[in-house]
């Protein structure tokens, strides 16, 4: 592959890398150091796991389209997932269907975070989702790398990732950012699309204030008998469905939108939209 193409096709790996290393952090680990062991290379050997390791695929569309494939062995992805448990970190611990169903959970968490800064780097909405089967037909011819990611709280540990043809090619046809970039925003946004602080500077002054922030999951009108009725048990239908993501809502104005999460034990968001920065900016209104 030619060098420019190599370094487009590079620059959806380092995605990966700065997903890996924020999501870590914050589950906890600390010192993470995310690096490429080894440069992208034609690969075309099948990337089949065999009884010590795991491949979880990916299907990517929107924007991009194409197939991932993230492996590695089962001491690694089951170090992952007691992370994501807040548990104590075992490699020689079993890797069992819970450990293999919250291994899942943190791929998810990483792909919503490559898709966020993919969008942040590239202007493009990009969707990364698990496909089935999970185990993952050979891929011949594509480009491969290894992640290894070091930190104080665990052992180095190295990912293969597997990123098919069709893919690459669609990397190499991305236009240069500026060619994705939105109408100019407002006097009070910088060229980036956040606020500017450099140009309100008593807006620094505001950005320690707490505002509320709530998840909604849906909404409904109830008459005042029913609210009167209610006792334990009841069940109270909302207005949407099951597969609709969430809504983050600060200060009661619609902020962002994503899927709930748990991330040691607590319930979070994974972001999958956010409002445009003029519309979080209106938050100064209140």
């Amino acid at each position: 592959m030619e060098p420019i193409a190599l370094a487009a096709v590079q620059k959806f790996c380092d995605a990966w890398k700065i997903a890996f290393g924020g999501v870590l952090e914050s589950l906890g680990a600390t010192a993470v150091l995310c690096s490429w062991r080894a440069p992208l290379a034609d690969y075309a050997a099948p990337a089949v796991p065999n009884e010590n390791t795991i491949a979880t695929r990916f299907q990517i569309s929107k924007g991009l389209q194409g197939l991932s494939v993230v492996q590695c062995d089962k001491s690694v992805a089951v170090q992952f997932a007691q992370l994501l448990q807040s548990e104590a970190l075992d490699p020689a611990a079993e890797f069992s269907e819970i450990n293999r169903d919250a291994f899942a959970e943190f791929l998810r968490q990483i792909a919503g975070q490559v898709a966020t800064e993919w969008k942040a780097e590239n202007g493009m909405e990009i969707d990364l989702s698990i496909a089935e089967p999970p185990e993952p037909p050979s891929l011949p011819g594509t480009q491969t790398s290894v992640l290894e990611i070091k930190s104080d709280k665990f052992a180095p540990l190295e990912l293969h990732f597997f990123l098919d043809p069709p893919l690459c090619a669609a990397l190499v046809a991305v236009p240069p950012p500026e060619e994705n970039a939105e109408a100019l925003p407002t006097p009070a946004l910088a060229a980036d699309g956040e606020l500017n602080l450099s140009a309100t500077p008593n807006l620094a002054l505001l950005l320690d204030v707490e505002l509320q922030a709530t998840i909604r999951f849906g909404q409904r009108d109830m008459l005042l008998r029913e609210v009167f009725g209610l006792m334990p048990g009841a069940v109270v239908e909302l207005d949407q469905y099951v597969n609709e993501p969430a809504e983050l809502l600060v200060a009661g104005r619609l902020i962002a939108r994503g899927e709930v999460v748990v991330v040691g034990g607590n319930f979070g968001l994974r972001v999958s939209e956010v409002a445009a920065a003029n519309q979080r900016a209106a938050l100064l209104d209140l």
